[in-house]
């Protein structure tokens, strides 16, 4: 199922995560399009402001306070 609860909220990678489509460094923010169960897994998909988009865990990022989420 499809969450868009958090959708436009804006977050950051709390460490380091390599993904398909390249490094996030810690500090790295995005913003949330989506959040979604895998296989048991929860993920969270997020435009990152490298350009591109990919999911990371929900444990690999901070969600940012919604005022700053949400100007």
């Amino acid at each position: 199922m499809i969450d868009r609860t958090r959708s436009g909220w804006r977050c950051r990678t709390t460490q380091f995560v390599r993904t398909v489509e390249g490094d996030l460094r810690r500090d790295a923010q995005g913003t949330i399009r989506y959040e979604t169960e895998n296989l048991g897994r929860d993920l969270v998909m997020v435009q990152w402001d490298q350009g591109f988009i990919v999911p990371v865990f929900p444990h690999e990022i901070e969600v940012l306070a919604e005022e700053a989420a949400h100007p």
